[in-house]
């Protein structure tokens, strides 16, 4: 490759010319969809041959089996995996460069999880993702040696996006044998007979998206292949409803009790008024009572949403290397949010809070609209926020999102008088400040703690089959 683009790639160019609306319509989940495009530079800058040797090291994968590294050929080709950076591995064992180029040279393929966590481009690509798909995307490169042949065909719990980064891959597209699997389904050879395959060719700057439980497998003829596999894990229906039950047992006792010991082999108990299925039925019921149902679904939302925000890290901005003199931001200053700081307000009883990847803000219910303008507004100026608040509120505020990394004042806007005039301590109050003590960056109340999204990791860790 060599063109280099700075604007991080987003859907629009993964699908272009499909339309986003075209994908969602006709290809979402249903069907496959291939983007030949004759373009070998439509993915520059994001990974290429020469980025392989920095990011393994500098991000030092950790690969799960040192006996795949031994001299002795393989029967045949298979593959050695390096692991998400977050995924210990025991036996600790750290291969280099040249002992990762010995074992491509020996016809075994390279794989390298959750390269959005080893190379700022990709991390780029999968929060821009993220944004859209608004679930955990996950990326894992295949590097490919000419002639070899990966694992059979199988399905995978999840979508993916093929990108061609460089070489070819032939692939053999097959019929979907299960619809819609569950995340906790395991990758592997379809059960029944195969019938006829889809033989493709992906080519530099060529896509592939393959819905989750559609059969394919793939191989390298006279040329290597280098690709990333991108990963939407997507959340289901079924993952708010259990959102949703777990809620309910919070606020429910009856969803905490004991079945009756012994219940579920005796069939006597199991009807009548008081059987367990009665009782269970009467439990579904409730779940979508009237007023109860609404809250619940708002609670198990809510839920989901701190956990999708809590297994995002904040991508590299300016952070530490910024020479903002918070100051010297006024009513004037015209802000905008981080490139990639996607945000969500939730609010309860105890307060408000934006969450962002790799951070919170929380304070008082009186700022509740101004986070929501926030999360609404890609660039304003801080005299923009709702009157609710006063000048001196506002410019509290604003300095706080600077400073805690959802913010940045646009160059040249900064200025320590207001629009008027008149500095912000003159400026007239429409309502009493927010002290700077009123507003928490790592507490929320009633939140669920940060944690690590199991899903993402586990679908990156099934996905080990050759590509």
């Amino acid at each position: 490759m060599s063109a280099t683009r700075s604007a991080p790639i987003d859907l629009a160019h993964l699908l272009s010319p499909v339309s986003s609306e075209s994908f969602f319509s006709e290809s979402w989940e249903t069907q496959s969809l291939l983007v030949e495009r004759n373009n070998e530079d439509h993915y520059a800058g994001l990974l290429s041959m020469r980025d392989v040797d920095q990011m393994i090291a500098f991000s030092h994968p950790q690969f799960t089996d040192p006996g795949a590294f031994e001299d002795a050929a393989p029967v045949r080709s298979t593959y050695v995996r390096g692991l998400p950076v977050d995924r210990p591995v025991t036996p600790r064992f750290k291969p280099g460069i040249a002992e990762l180029r010995q074992v491509f040279d020996r016809g075994k393929s390279v794989v390298i999880m959750g390269v959005q966590q080893r190379w700022p481009s990709v991390a780029a690509l999968s929060r821009n993702l993220e944004s859209v798909f608004h679930c955990p995307i996950h990326a894992n490169m295949y590097l490919t040696p000419a002639g070899s042949q990966g694992f059979s065909a199988h399905y995978d719990p999840h979508d993916v996006f093929i990108l061609q980064l460089e070489g070819t891959k032939h692939w053999r597209l097959y019929e979907r044998v299960e619809l819609l699997p569950l995340a906790s389904d395991t990758v592997g050879a379809p059960a029944r007979p195969l019938g006829a395959a889809r033989e493709i060719c992906l080519r530099p700057g060529d896509l592939l998206y393959i819905p989750r439980g559609h059969v394919h497998d793939a191989h390298t003829a006279d040329s290597y292949s280098l690709h990333l596999t991108v990963g939407i894990n997507v959340y289901r229906w079924a993952d708010l409803i259990h959102h949703a039950v777990e809620c309910a047992s919070r606020r429910e006792p009856r969803f905490r009790r004991s079945l009756p010991g012994g219940a579920l082999p005796d069939a006597s108990l199991l009807h009548g008024p008081q059987g367990l299925k009665q009782q269970f039925k009467d439990l579904l019921a409730s779940l979508s009572d009237g007023s109860i149902g609404d809250q619940l679904f708002d609670e198990a939302s809510d839920t989901m949403t701190a956990q999708f925000y809590g297994q995002m890290s904040m991508l590299p901005g300016s952070q530490f290397s910024s020479r903002i003199d918070l100051e010297q931001i006024g009513l004037d200053t015209i802000l905008e949010r981080q490139s990639q700081a996607m945000c969500r307000v939730m609010e309860n009883a105890e307060g408000v809070a934006v969450l962002f990847p790799g951070n919170r803000v929380a304070g008082p219910h009186r700022i509740a609209s101004a986070l929501r303008f926030v999360a609404a507004t890609t660039r304003f100026a801080v005299k923009d926020l709702p009157d609710d608040l006063s000048a001196q509120a506002k410019l509290v505020l604003s300095r706080r999102l600077i400073r805690e990394g959802l913010l940045t004042p646009v160059e040249g806007s900064s200025s320590s008088r207001s629009h008027d005039g008149q500095s912000a301590e003159e400026a007239p109050a429409h309502c009493p400040a927010v002290p700077v003590s009123e507003f928490r960056a790592a507490k929320f109340g009633g939140m669920p703690p940060r944690k690590v999204q199991g899903t993402a990791r586990q679908m990156q860790e099934r996905e080990v089959v050759e590509r």
